[in-house]
Parts: C-alpha cells; structure tokens; sequence
C-alpha cells in the first residue's frame, strides 16, 4: 500500500525518487534490526531475544500513529465522487491553489478506467499476454533467487555454515549493511543508465555469485 499511496501523492517529477527512498527506508530498517539483534545477543541471562522482538512493536506504533494523519490520496477521493475535496488536498500537498490541471488529469483518468469493461478478463488477452507474463515471472523468480531466506534467516543460515553465534548475527548485520550500500548505488544509477539495465545487470550479478 505504500509505493502506491507514494506514487498517487508524489508530484510526477519526484515519484521516483520518493519510491526509491521508500526502499532505502525498507533496507535501512532491515539493517537497524539486525544491529538490535545483535546488540540484545550481548545481554546476559536469557531474555535479550525478547526485547528484540518487543522492540518490532516500536516502528509498528510509529506508522500507526503516523496513518491516523495522513490523508486520503486525491485519486481515491474522485473516485469516490469527492473532487471539491480531493482539489483541497491537492492544493494543501503542492502547496499551491493552482491545480486545476493535475486534477483534470486525475479525473480524465477516472473515467477512463470506468469504461474499461471487464479489466479482469481483459488482461487475460492476447495483446496483453506479454505484460502479464512479466508482472507474474518476474516476482516468482525473484522469490526464487531465495533472497527472502537470506534476509529472514540469514543469522541461522550462516550457523548451519559452522559460523558461532555471535559470528551468525554479525554476518547478518554485514549482509544487511551491503543491503543498504547496494541500494545507494541503485538509486545513483538508475536515472543515468535505465531500469532495464540494472535490471539486467543485477541477474548478471546473481548469477555469477549464486
């Protein structure tokens, strides 16, 4: 629900760059959470683990909060029928009365997508095909590089290695940290090079170290 609450909020010329910070604030929050583990390791006795897991609780009551402010996205206002006040928010978020522009444009758009007949079946034709094949293959095998096994259970994965405890949990922050760095180097990039070249040159990159 974020990226897509970002992209519908974010004025067009930083879109982008507001989606990429999104990902930068996933990869740092990965980081945090493995220096917190391995901080709470050092604990004597045998609770650490479970401030660890209490303080998950933090970030989650952080964005709880922070919902119970934000605003509804203009997008779904119109198409709920409220322009007089998805125009309000628009002008509040750009800080400007001068958006009768963007907001035709928001409305254009919501009316063209109400005349699109049966979307779901739709996307199952053939001119489609291709689309539709990219948005399932690409997060399957994704999935299937087993990055999710890393980043959940790096800290195991590294102790079936012959890794210690404490060498486990600072391997994890390691991989977490290149995370973070790699993320960086993706957001210096891909204005310059393109999507589809990193694209290609991260399953290049995995499947030589893989």
């Amino acid at each position: 629900s974020v990226p897509v609450y970002l992209s519908e909020m974010a004025p067009a010329k930083i879109r982008g760059a507001l989606n990429m910070c999104f990902q930068l604030a996933i990869t740092i929050g990965i980081f945090a959470a493995n220096l917190v583990n391995y901080g709470t390791s050092k604990i004597n006795g045998d609770y650490g683990w479970r401030i660890s897991l209490a303080l998950a609780a933090v970030p989650a009551i952080i964005m709880l909060a922070g919902a119970v402010f934000l605003p509804e996205t203009p997008n779904s206002l119109i198409e709920r029928g409220q322009v007089e006040k998805a125009k309000a928010i628009i002008q509040k978020i750009r800080g400007t009365s001068e958006v009768e522009e963007e907001l035709q444009d928001i409305i254009d758009a919501s009316e063209a997508s109400k005349q699109v007949a049966h979307p779901w079946a739709n996307i199952l034709q053939k001119k489609y095909r291709p689309q539709l094949v990219m948005a399932i293959a690409i997060p399957m095998f994704q999935q299937f590089t087993g990055i999710n096994i890393i980043m959940f259970y790096a800290p195991v994965l590294f102790k079936t290695l012959g890794f210690g405890d404490e060498a486990s949990l600072m391997s994890a922050v390691i991989s977490g940290l290149v995370n973070v760095l790699a993320t960086f180097v993706s957001i210096g990039t891909v204005d310059k090079f393109g999507r589809r070249a990193l694209f290609l040159e991260g399953g290049v990159q995995m499947f030589i170290s893989q």
